[in-house]
């Protein structure tokens, strides 16, 4: 009695780290006993990133559907998209029997490069004082694997109000230094680093704002075996 009630105690009081392991390694009855004695799967972990988020860049649909069954919500319009297929009785095992076919997308694994990845619309949401923007990418194929991520640029701080940035380009120093986005895109298992160092507001109209985003892709720092890449893309984010 006394062994199960210290194991019952170790779960509840599960630190994010401990919970982030978890995740990594697919531990999917840790993770639901760890739920079930309350821990709260809205929790930020890594980057202020819930557990639903990391697992969609993974595409663990087993992860999100225990998530989503004690109460994670979606925080990107993929997690949104998964989770509306769950609520209309779709289950992660349809998600893994369905039919890949690799030819359907860009095979970028012999000549990967930014240049060549398909950035969709995204969408900017105000928290705390900062903004955070996470720019969805088109399927594509690497080392044999159909790719699912996003660019996710976070804690970003502007000087005013998003109507008031219109016309206006500002800088930003590159992390550590202090007024740092903090940005980063999965690829190859890692979270890799995405610098932004311009944001050049156009326009805002239909809740819509687009802007110009000067970005450097730091791939090397994972060592992944993807070059260091500079990017620069206008881009419509949905204002939320």
């Amino acid at each position: 009695m006394q062994s199960e009630e210290i194991t019952t105690k170790k779960i509840t009081d599960m630190d994010k780290e401990k919970f982030s392991d978890l995740l990594l390694f697919r531990d999917y009855s840790e993770v639901e006993t760890a739920l079930k004695n309350g821990f709260n799967p809205n929790t930020p972990l890594e980057q202020d990133k819930p557990a639903i988020e990391w697992c969609s860049y993974s595409n663990d649909y087993r992860m999100i559907q225990i998530l989503w069954t004690y109460g994670a919500k979606p925080t990107t319009p993929i997690t949104a998209e998964i989770i509306g297929e769950f609520e209309k009785g779709k289950t992660y095992v349809d998600y893994e029997q369905q039919t890949v076919n690799l030819n359907d997308y860009p095979d970028l694994t012999e000549e990967f490069s930014v240049e060549k990845l398909e950035l969709c619309e995204g969408n900017i949401q105000l928290e705390n004082n900062l903004y955070n923007i996470t720019i969805a990418v088109s399927k594509f194929v690497l080392d044999a694997e159909i790719v699912e991520t996003a660019i996710s640029l976070n804690f970003i701080p502007l000087p005013k109000p998003l109507t008031f940035c219109i016309g206006e380009t500002i800088n930003f120093p590159i992390n550590p230094e202090e007024g740092y986005i903090d940005g980063s895109i999965y690829l190859r298992n890692c979270h890799n680093p995405v610098d932004v160092t311009r944001l050049k507001f156009l326009k805002i109209e239909n809740e819509k704002l687009t802007i110009e985003i000067s970005m450097k892709f730091d791939f090397e720092c994972e060592n992944i075996e993807l070059k260091n890449e500079e990017l620069i893309k206008t881009i419509e984010l949905e204002i939320c």
